[in-house]
């Protein structure tokens, strides 16, 4: 869709000796890959399929950086000595992209999120949207965890101060008033049926 701005791109990466890296850096801080995803007014009229990219495509992000993100976020992510090999197992603290690959013995996470089989030959990684994945997210023994961890980190003394803590952490923003409310009722249902459950289970007891 723009042939133009793929010469660009070629004789920039030639001019700078073939460099990679250069032109990774010179995609990733120019102002188009900075631009935020919500489309404005006047671009959803003038351009609705973001042919003319007047915002960010939404994408998912790879297996791998999904596992390292919530690892991150948790507190729990460990860069001591990346380059060592190991048998580390699915609920290892390290990034994915330096987990031990068998192929009778794959991290069922990754799997869910199309990393792809190291048994064959794969040119592009596919990116599907199926339930298995909402399942993970709130049923992985390993995701509790890493989400007890970031629990424990919430710092305040009012709910509402912890979910504007914890909003901040996650997503680098503030949360809404309505997010406020909307996860503060939660918390409160949460917690009445938990002492409801706990009640049930001294009256059998």
């Amino acid at each position: 869709s723009h042939p133009e701005l793929l010469d660009h791109l070629a004789v920039k990466f030639r001019r700078e000796g073939w460099s990679i890296k250069q032109l990774v850096k010179y995609l990733v801080t120019s102002k188009t890959f900075q631009m935020e995803s919500a489309p404005s007014a006047a671009a959803k009229i003038s351009d609705p399929d973001n042919q003319f990219l007047s915002h960010a495509r939404v994408r998912r992000l790879p297996a791998e950086s999904i596992r390292d993100a919530m690892l991150a976020t948790s507190g729990r992510l460990s860069l001591a000595n990346p380059g060592t090999g190991g048998r580390d197992n699915a609920n290892s603290s390290r990034r994915s992209v330096y987990q031990q690959i068998r192929r009778n013995g794959l991290n069922p996470l990754l799997t869910v999120f199309d990393a792809p089989s190291p048994a064959t030959c794969t040119g592009r990684r596919n990116a599907t949207n199926v339930p298995a994945q909402s399942l993970a997210l709130l049923n992985d023994p390993f995701i509790h965890g890493l989400a007890n961890s970031f629990a424990q980190k919430a710092e305040g003394a009012t709910d509402q101060e912890k979910i504007k803590y914890l909003f901040h952490t996650a997503l680098g923003r503030d949360a809404t008033s309505e997010e406020v409310l909307q996860v503060s009722a939660y918390l409160s249902g949460a917690s009445q049926q938990q002492q409801e459950i706990l009640h049930k289970r001294q009256e059998t007891e």
